[in-house]
């Protein structure tokens, strides 16, 4: 029998910690007009939120850097050793250096999220973290979890250097229209390969469920969508580029990689250019 280490819930209850108390406001309204969001309530000091946090028991927070008392890695290192249960922690600041952005990635459950950014931009942003945390913990011990933890990875670090961006350039170099509905999808499995490798030999059983579960699709139709997309490519995309990814597959006589050999070859060809 699979035990089951979480489930998905249609709302999450929000903790705001913030110095600067008219943002603090402003983020508030907008998470009380989320219909998958409630506010639980609102901290403007570092030092108050492990008594609020024990009370109130809020499944994400977002909190800023910079706050009286106590800061926010600070915060995160105290919730971490007092707390029974591990929330969602969103950090924004203006002014983080690297070594600051590094401990926070370095925390499994923490993210950074740059200031200045609107309030409909970061609780997108949360949201999408939250799915994506949602997903990979609501899923049976063993069942497509390494998809869904590369999923994760790929959503948490999604930054103007990620590789989630830099393999969207690739894909628009090899042809891949961003219109179609397979481009997403194709983006998608190339990325969590490049994360684990592992799943290139789990596609129908990993790669393609956890896209399915995503997207609220079915297996199949997301294997012809990432096929359609692969064909297109094959069939507009620049010929250097081309010879340039997949080298000597490239010959109209052996016909079109299959989607597995394409996002094994975009992977690949990937890690090779980032070494």
């Amino acid at each position: 029998m699979r035990k089951v280490i979480a489930v998905r819930k249609d709302s999450y209850s929000v903790l705001i910690v913030d110095a600067d108390e008219a943002f603090a406001d402003t983020l508030g309204m907008r998470v009380i007009a989320r219909s998958n969001l409630t506010l639980c309530g609102k901290v403007y000091s570092g030092d108050a939120v492990l008594p609020v946090v024990r009370e109130k028991r809020p499944e994400i927070i977002i909190m800023d850097l910079t706050l009286p008392a106590l800061d926010g890695i600070s915060v995160i290192r105290m919730l971490q050793k007092e707390l029974t249960y591990k929330p969602i922690i969103i950090i924004t600041s203006a002014y983080s250096n690297e070594m600051q952005r590094y401990l926070i990635n370095d925390i499994p459950n923490a993210y950074f999220v740059r200031k200045p950014v609107s309030c409909e931009h970061l609780l997108d942003r949360t949201g999408e973290l939250v799915r994506a945390a949602a997903g990979m913990y609501a899923r049976a011990a063993g069942e497509n979890i390494e998809a869904e933890r590369a999923f994760y990875r790929i959503l948490k670090h999604n930054n103007e250097d990620s590789t989630y961006k830099r393999v969207t350039g690739l894909l628009h170099d090899l042809g891949v229209p961003a219109h179609l509905t397979g481009y997403g999808y194709l983006r998608e499995a190339v990325c969590m390969v490049i994360e684990n490798p592992i799943l290139i030999n789990n596609m129908t059983k990993q790669v393609y469920p956890t896209l399915a579960a995503r997207h609220n699709k079915t297996v199949a139709s997301i294997e012809k969508a990432i096929r359609t997309a692969v064909e297109v490519s094959w069939n507009r995309g620049k010929v250097e580029i081309l010879e340039e990814v997949f080298g000597f597959t490239v010959n109209v006589q052996k016909g079109k990689p299959t989607n597995t050999e394409y996002i094994a070859m975009l992977a690949d060809r990937y890690n090779v250019w980032m070494k």
